[in-house]
């Protein structure tokens, strides 16, 4: 073969390493997978002299290969308008198919005398294929799609090298569809991160100021989500017989729904709050409104509830199924009247028990969930019961609760939290 004979063999190789060279440029600098699939088929086409190429998709949902990108010169730049998710295979079905189920790259000569052909795509584009080349898109395993090339222009049928082509542009729509799902995901995980950071600032909306009781009583109060977001929930709200209504509440779960859940209770409480003056009678209320809408999602929250009159140091308690407050008096834990009480959203026609007590001056009623005595350390060692009467054994107060989440913060280290922490706390001044 003399030096003339030779140069239609290099100009080819030649065009068809700048085309590669073109698509992994196009790889770098396009972000749009539609974008840039339509690039990767124009590219092909050319450097295979095909009369069309297209590229299925496979949708794992439904199990079927779907046309997502063609380039056709009889319909020019309206191709993939006219034609993009028209065509719908099973794997297996037709040559495509054929490529998707045994992950193998086909070469066809002759497409209509192949018993593997399906004409689906002919009839829904008037098109004849005469000749094909199918390449399975698949990555670690996982098929992606099949990339196609109709109809050899400038020779019989495509060659072996066509097909290599072909599969080389494969490998660069393989890492495009996966670096978009990347990026994709990215996107999706920085809009989420967004989303509960907004979510985090509506919820601490849901947090009254602190109020000042007077007559030598005080309330403080602390909550902080394991998560950006969590389901505890306080309020302490003036009532009309110159008491406090005060509570704390745990929604099961944590994240997003349980704070929405939350954010309801929150919403539901204020406003039958006004409408009982027992609070076993109001813990009632709150559950039967609650219950249709906790139950059919699959939500409950315990609660402790309570009225306090600062003139006199009354307390009003009722639960359901809560932590039992903790009563402190001179360092030590004092237990309250047993109080049965079912959470919210498990029974509709609960019913509550309720008890009544006196805070004397120095004495504090502290509300807390779960997350005080079930947070963890970085040994995974529970906070617990134990610590918790170590520390009133041990700390000035009144009043205790933030020395208390102090402890713990300092216990913990740097350990995550493992779930959302509240503490109320009520107290009286010692007396002189």
């Amino acid at each position: 073969m003399d030096s003339n004979e030779c140069q239609p063999f290099i100009d080819s190789a030649s065009n068809r390493l700048k085309k590669l060279t073109e698509a992994n440029r196009s790889l770098a600098e396009i972000e749009s997978l539609d974008e840039l699939l339509l690039r990767l088929l124009v590219l092909a086409k050319e450097v295979t002299d095909a009369e069309a190429s297209l590229i299925y998709l496979y949708n794992s949902e439904n199990g079927l290969l779907e046309i997502v990108s063609i380039k056709d010169d009889r319909f020019g730049d309206r191709a993939e308008q006219l034609f993009k998710g028209t065509v719908k295979l099973k794997i297996g079905e037709g040559v495509t198919g054929w490529a998707a189920k045994n992950r193998e790259s086909v070469r066809v000569e002759d497409a209509q005398g192949d018993p593997r052909f399906s004409n689906k795509a002919d009839k829904q584009r008037n098109f004849t294929t005469k000749s094909m080349l199918c390449v399975p898109l698949v990555y670690q395993e996982e098929l992606l799609g099949v990339f196609n090339a109709l109809n050899s222009k400038g020779k019989p049928f495509f060659d072996n090298e066509d097909l290599a082509v072909l599969e080389s542009f494969g490998n660069l729509a393989a890492v495009a569809i996966i670096r978009s799902r990347l990026l994709e995901q990215r996107i999706e995980q920085e809009r989420f991160r967004a989303e509960m950071r907004a979510a985090a600032k509506i919820q601490q909306l849901f947090w009254p100021k602190i109020p000042r009781l007077g007559e030598g009583s005080h309330v403080w109060a602390h909550s902080e989500p394991a998560a950006s977001v969590g389901g505890d929930l306080y309020d302490v709200i003036p009532m009309p017989d110159a008491s406090w209504l005060v509570y704390v509440a745990d929604v099961a779960g944590k994240g997003l729904p349980a704070a929405l859940m939350m954010a309801a209770l929150s919403a539901k409480i204020r406003s039958v709050a006004p409408l009982h003056t027992e609070v076993d009678k109001l813990l009632a209320s709150v559950n039967k409104e609650m219950y249709g809408l906790m139950s059919d999602e699959g939500f409950f929250a315990t609660m402790v509830l309570c009225k306090y009159w600062p003139c006199s140091g009354k307390v009003q308690v009722a639960r359901a199924g809560h932590f039992y407050p903790l009563w402190i008096i001179d360092h030590e834990v004092r237990e309250l009247a047993k109080l049965d009480g079912l959470p919210i959203g498990v029974d509709y026609e609960a019913e509550y028990e309720k008890t009544e007590s006196v805070l004397s001056p120095g004495e504090a009623l502290l509300f807390i969930t779960d997350g005080v005595t079930e947070a963890e350390n970085k040994d995974n060692e529970l906070f617990g019961d134990d610590r918790l009467a170590d520390y009133f054994e041990a700390a000035d107060g009144p009043p205790w609760a933030e020395g208390l989440l102090e402890r713990i913060n300092s216990w913990r280290d740097n350990a995550a939290m493992n779930d959302d922490l509240t503490m109320v706390e009520i107290w009286r001044n010692p007396s002189r």
